[in-house]
């Protein structure tokens, strides 16, 4: 049945009305949950049915070959209102704006304190696309705070304008987390949509509540998703390594290379989120691949202080050795990466012209023994000076995004003391600064960035509605399997030396990679020196996924609102880069050369 003809068997006098196009909303919900949601009887059969229709008086369904309307318990018709008297009627101005028959979901209606109100919506790809005309006075338009939270229940507001005398309000609704959130709550908030609209968009105190129980509920089950899918490829990784993959640049290949580090990040998360079986065994794995106290990035291969520093984030117990070996590396203030000789020696990488700048301390690799040791209750060896007066122009000869060296900075800096709260306050201000509009950061490895930004303002102390709002935003990236997108979050760099063989390669290694425009070179000319770039792939999605679950689990305080509280300053460059080869070459490695 068209939804016009639906309008004119509606009475004039319901309060309000909302049908959706039971065509569109069957393949994504399923009859089962169709029936739940808009509170049918159990046994009823959908297919006769064009349109099912809430109103303030009960609820009807639209036979597909008959001009009326049903009662779906009692099987009555509906009397259908004299002419003139129906809503078609009473909304027409506002409908006439829109092609009603089109809609696959129409609402309407006025209550008390509010002016009359119409929402038009189409599905294109399981996505809503609404519109809203509102009424408004152009001296106060409509108030859009706590629009941050309508992504609990898989919307955003788009924008909104002034049209023909009304207040146009633009939204998209991802239809599958909507009507994922109602099955959350078991369906007791469905008419929460309602009062959304007829308030004219208006959140007020009892709404603001229901939307932070709605994202509250999906937090927890998207991250007891993703730890589900960390458990399954903690038990793949103990039967058989699991590595990141090295990617060199052209024409070299790639290769598997990296399989210890990213399972600290995952022993992190299983200890955050208390999941005791599979963190002991992976525990005991990892114990077992320490060579003299420490660990490699791939087993069997040079023991360095950034590696083993990222592999032991989540060991508990006694750690005495561990630290104590990690000393070997700190030169009076920070730490080396690794140890070097001229010729080959135990635990020593050998120091040639290619590699000699990363014969000098690392701030990244310094931040994460400095965390370690404060989190385990030692005295820092590190005076917080020596990160302090490095933060400007701070980044890792091995982090290939800014946001996991602020992540462990924050962490380093744990301490009450003036200079601390004054780097953290910096510090936070600065990661604020580069959030999107959207609540998520960054510009690459979207979600990476934006679980490590979560991270660094909770460490940070800033746990209210704005940390809520990216928390939120992070789900939008949680994959079917439970997974968060694979990432690249480590990279090295080579110098090439300058006579002609090199040149003859590097000439080589660009035309390579020119034919192909869509990559950027991973040859960089850095001040007066070519560099080789070779980034390191999550593509097993264990760094992503554990930060993701360890972003999730950070304690909020949503009801908080913090959103506008700190000064806007303008984000430093280092967050703006639109992918790693830019941030490593114009920010992580200058530091160093």
């Amino acid at each position: 049945m068209k939804i016009s003809n639906i309008l004119d068997l509606l009475p004039q006098s319901l309060e309000w009305m909302v049908l959706f196009n039971l065509e569109k909303v069957r393949p994504i919900a399923g009859d089962e949950v169709a029936r739940a949601m808009f509170y049918l009887p159990e046994n009823l059969d959908l297919h006769p049915f064009s349109h099912v229709v809430l109103t303030s008086a009960g609820r009807l369904v639209a036979p597909l070959l008959e001009n009326s309307l049903v009662d779906p318990y009692s099987g009555n018709l509906c009397e259908k209102p004299p002419q003139g008297k129906t809503l078609g009627h009473q909304f027409a101005d506002r409908l006439s704006l829109f092609a009603i028959d089109e809609a696959d979901c129409i609402g309407l209606g006025e209550i008390a304190g509010f002016p009359p109100v119409v929402l038009h919506l189409v599905l294109r790809d399981h996505e809503g696309h609404a519109t809203a005309i509102f009424d408004y006075n152009s001296e106060h338009p409509p108030d859009h705070r706590h629009y941050e939270l309508l992504r609990a229940v898989g919307v955003r507001f788009v924008e909104g304008k002034s049209q023909d005398g009304y207040y146009v309000a633009q939204f998209r609704n991802r239809l599958p987390i909507h009507i994922h959130a109602g099955i959350l709550c078991h369906f007791e908030r469905t008419g929460n949509c309602n009062l959304f609209f007829l308030q004219h968009g208006k959140i007020d105190p009892p709404l603001e509540k229901g939307l932070l129980e709605a994202g509250s509920r999906r937090l927890t089950w998207s991250k007891n998703q993703a730890i589900a899918w960390l458990q399954k490829l903690t038990e793949e990784a103990l039967q058989s390594p699991l590595s990141m993959t090295c990617v060199p640049p052209a024409p070299e290949q790639p290769f598997p290379y990296g399989d210890l580090v990213p399972l600290g990040f995952v022993l992190r998360s299983l200890r955050d989120t208390q999941f005791t079986e599979t963190y002991t065994k992976l525990s005991a794995y990892i114990i077992s691949q320490q060579q003299e106290s420490l660990w490699a990035f791939h087993q069997k291969r040079l023991v360095t202080a950034t590696d083993s520093a990222l592999v032991m984030q989540g060991l508990t117990g006694d750690l005495s050795a561990t630290f104590a070996a990690l000393e070997q590396f700190r030169d009076g203030q920070g730490y080396y990466p690794q140890l070097w000789a001229e010729s080959p020696q135990p635990h020593r990488m050998i120091k040639d012209p290619s590699c000699v700048h990363w014969c000098q301390t690392d701030f990244a690799t310094t931040s994460i023994i400095r965390a370690l040791q404060l989190s385990h209750g030692l005295e820092p060896k590190t005076p917080i000076t020596y990160l302090t007066d490095r933060m400007a122009e701070r980044s890792g000869l091995y982090f290939a995004n800014p946001y996991l060296v602020d992540y462990y900075l924050a962490l380093a800096l744990q301490e009450d003391t003036p200079t601390s709260q004054l780097a953290r306050q910096q510090l936070l201000e600065e990661v604020l600064s580069s959030r999107n509009k959207d609540f998520s950061f960054g510009y690459f490895d979207i979600p990476l960035s934006t679980a490590l930004a979560i991270l660094t303002i909770a460490a940070l102390g800033s746990r209210g509605r704005a940390m809520r709002a990216s928390q939120l935003r992070l789900l939008d990236f949680l994959e079917s399997a439970g997974s968060f997108p694979a990432s690249i979050p480590f990279y090295s760099s080579l110098r090439l030396e300058a006579d002609e063989q090199s040149e003859l390669k590097l000439k080589m290694m660009q035309l390579n990679l020119f034919a192909d425009p869509r990559k950027r070179s991973q040859v960089q000319q850095i001040g007066e020196e070519y560099h080789n770039i070779s980034l390191y792939v999550d593509n097993h999605k264990m760094i992503s996924t554990s930060l993701a679950v360890s972003a999730l689990n950070a304690p909020c305080t949503p009801e908080t609102y913090d959103i506008d509280e700190l000064s806007p300053i303008k984000a430093h460059p280092r967050y703006r880069c639109r992918e790693q080869i830019s941030y490593i070459a114009q920010f992580a490695l200058p530091p160093y050369l």
